[in-house]
């Protein structure tokens, strides 16, 4: 993989730093037990292979002007910087507000760089063995903000970005179906069996 990087950071392409691409802040540190709280908390167990699973946050109750600086806003990017699975989510906005714990790190893009196709360059091979480089952890996962920042992404053209994006949430959402139409057919067949066992 050592290779695959040299290689990529000799490309001959635009980059551009994640320092750059977007703002960073850390979530905050916060118990989070309620679930009729009015601010809802994302922690690393929502993260999952297909997005942030919002019907399981957390919430607490507290003044949403006291935790401003920690709102989330549509298209940050999360990143897991401590813990035991490297995960990354793009955030939709919600109904209510919603903050991220101190065990995630969030990227706020810039105008010219969307969350998703962060997500989407961290996430492949090259993305990941970069996130692998900037984790100074033995046992578990610790990120340092420093080297995520420093982290360069290809800086190519907006209409590029939506396209691959497009294509990403076309994919998803084929997976989905598929995902979700086998479930319906395991469960229809394991009903059907109980059926017939005496």
């Amino acid at each position: 993989m050592q290779e695959v990087l040299e290689t990529y950071r000799k490309k001959a392409i635009s980059k551009i730093s994640l320092k750059e691409a977007a703002e960073c802040f850390k979530g905050k540190a916060v118990s989070a037990s309620e679930s009729d709280g009015n601010i809802a908390v994302i922690n690393l167990r929502d993260i999952e292979e297909t997005g942030l699973n919002y019907s399981a946050l957390k919430a607490l109750t507290a003044d949403p002007q006291s935790l401003s600086r920690y709102l989330l806003k549509d298209g940050d990017v999360l990143v897991a910087t401590k813990g035991t699975l490297k995960k990354t989510a793009v955030f939709a906005e919600q109904k209510r507000p919603v903050i991220a714990t101190a065990n995630i790190t969030v990227l706020r893009p810039k105008a010219d760089v969307l969350g998703l196709y962060i997500k989407l360059f961290l996430d492949s091979a090259i993305g990941q063995a970069l996130l692998d480089e900037a984790d100074t952890g033995k046992q578990v996962i610790n990120i340092s903000r420093e080297k995520l920042l420093g982290i360069e992404i290809p800086h190519i053209p907006l209409v590029k970005q939506l396209y691959l994006i497009r294509r990403y949430e076309q994919g998803l959402q084929a997976y989905k179906r598929k995902i979700s139409r086998a479930a319906q057919e395991w469960q229809y067949l394991r009903t059907n069996l109980e059926k017939n066992l005496f």
